[in-house]
C-alpha cells in the first residue's frame, strides 16, 4: 500500500543507464515514486550529440509540473547528481531535499568531467569530438523485455540495460546548477564505500560543492541500487516519511 501521507521521490539515473536502474527498489518502497528517463533514452528519444543539461533538467520539472507533484525529494545517482540542483533552482517551492547517491557534483564555474577518476577524465576531454561524432544522431533504447518499440526517426541503440554510450554534451559544460537553490534545502550524499566509479577519493573532493546536511555510508558499488536496494530503500523511504506531503 503505498504511504500518500509521505513526500514523493523523484529518482533521477545516471549516465549509461535508465531510469530502469532504479527496479531493484520499488520492492522495498511504500511511499509515492516517480523513475524519469532523461532525455536520450527510452520514450524521450533525443540526439545524444547534442542533448544538454538544460535538456536533463528540464525533462525532469515537466514530470514533476504533469504529476502535479507538491512534496518532492530529488533523488540522483552519478551524472544525475548534476541535473538535481538545476531542477530544485527551477522549482524551489516543490524540492523538499536532495539526494545525490554516489554522486558527481560539481561545483558552479567547473565542468562535470573536472570531478570524475583521472584516467576517465583525460580519457573524455582528448577524444571529446569523436565521442560526440560517435553519439550523434544516435538514442539509448533500455526497454524492458515486452516493451513497445520507441517511435523516433533517431537510430535507437544499445537497447538493454548494458549501455556505454552517452551524451557527451552535459559532462563539459561549464556547470552553474547551484545559482538559485535555497540553503534550507536539506542535502543528503550517500557515500558507496565500494564505489570504484564515484570513489571515496572524489566524493572527498566533491563535498564541499554539496554541503550536506547529512552523509551516509553504503557498504557498495557504484551499481547501489541493485547491490544494496533494500539498505538505500530504507534511508529513501525514512526521508520522504519525515518530509510528509503538505
Amino acid at each position: 500500500m503505498t504511504n500518500r501521507t509521505a513526500a514523493t521521490l523523484v529518482l533521477v539515473h545516471g549516465g549509461t543507464v535508465t531510469s530502469t536502474m532504479w527496479d531493484s527498489l520499488f520492492p522495498y518502497l511504500t511511499v509515492p515514486v516517480v523513475a524519469v528517463d532523461l532525455p536520450g533514452r527510452r520514450y524521450r528519444p533525443a540526439d545524444l550529440a547534442t542533448v544538454t543539461r538544460a535538456d536533463w533538467a528540464q525533462a525532469v520539472v515537466e514530470e514533476i509540473d504533469r504529476r502535479d507533484l507538491r512534496d518532492v525529494v530529488l533523488v540522483g545517482h552519478s551524472s544525475g547528481g548534476y541535473v538535481i540542483p538545476e531542477v530544485a533552482a527551477l522549482r524551489p517551492d516543490r524540492v523538499r531535499e536532495l539526494v545525490f547517491v554516489a554522486a558527481t557534483v560539481p561545483c558552479d564555474g567547473a565542468a562535470p568531467v573536472e570531478f570524475i577518476k583521472p584516467r576517465l577524465r583525460d580519457l573524455a576531454v582528448e577524444h571529446a569530438e569523436l565521442i560526440r561524432e560517435q553519439a550523434r544522431g544516435k538514442t539509448l533504447g533500455g526497454l524492458r523485455p515486452g516493451e513497445p518499440a520507441i517511435e523516433t526517426d533517431l537510430d535507437v541503440v544499445e537497447n538493454d540495460p548494458r549501455m556505454g554510450l552517452e551524451a557527451p554534451g552535459p559532462l563539459h559544460e561549464v556547470y552553474d546548477g547551484w545559482s538559485g537553490v535555497p540553503d534550507v534545502i536539506p542535502r543528503t550524499y550517500v557515500r558507496c564505500l565500494q564505489d570504484r566509479v564515484v570513489t571515496p577519493e572524489l566524493v572527498a573532493r566533491m563535498l564541499p560543492n554539496v554541503r550536506p546536511t547529512r552523509l551516509v555510508d553504503i557498504d557498495a558499488g557504484h551499481a547501489v541500487a541493485d547491490e544494496a536496494p533494500a539498505e538505500l530503500a530504507a534511508l529513501l523511504e525514512d526521508i520522504a516519511t519525515s518530509l510528509g506531503a503538505r
